[in-house]
């Protein structure tokens, strides 16, 4: 079971990684892109601006997961300075089991949303994309980000605890 979860986490590591940098790389050429054909043919790419937009939230919905598995979200860390290390791996136990919930309560809702978009039909202005999928980026990346607190929840580390302790602003 260790095996395949290990597996699991470096596959979804992968994923995550790829659609971040994959997103990150289509934003910034497709702006550079509208700025030269601004600049140098007079010429404006009409749903840019808008596919930009897009790429950016999936991008910050993906990369909110990444920043769960390395914990490298907003924490107050002053309890893992103050308790005893044990004391703090319970501590920091508790802290990501509720960002785990919190994602999870998020992505839920999300969901709902979506559900909700897919029955208007409504469709975005430039690209003439449903909008529902501009708003999966919610429950998947809040599902993403719960995964990641969960896990980080039961490999807390007894020995880095004392250091890594806090209570996430998730």
């Amino acid at each position: 079971m260790r095996a395949f979860l290990t597996k699991f986490d470096r596959g979804l590591s992968w994923c995550e990684r790829t659609i971040a940098a994959v997103l990150l790389l289509l934003s910034v050429a497709l702006i550079v892109c509208d700025v030269v054909l601004r600049a140098g043919f007079s010429y404006a790419l009409s749903w840019a601006g808008e596919a930009t937009r897009y790429a950016i939230i999936w991008l910050v919905f993906v990369a909110g997961s990444i920043g769960a598995r390395s914990s490298a979200h907003i924490s107050i860390d002053f309890l893992a300075e103050t308790l005893p290390p044990r004391l703090a791996h319970r501590v920091a136990q508790l802290a990501a089991i509720i960002s785990s919930l919190t994602c999870a309560m998020v992505a839920w809702f999300g969901w709902s949303l979506v559900l909700q978009m897919q029955k208007f039909g409504q469709i975005s202005p430039s690209l003439e994309w449903p909008m529902w999928v501009i708003y999966l980026s919610v429950p998947v990346g809040a599902a993403l980000m719960s995964l990641r607190f969960l896990q980080s929840a039961v490999s807390v580390d007894l020995a880095a605890a004392r250091a890594q302790t806090a209570l996430s602003a998730a």
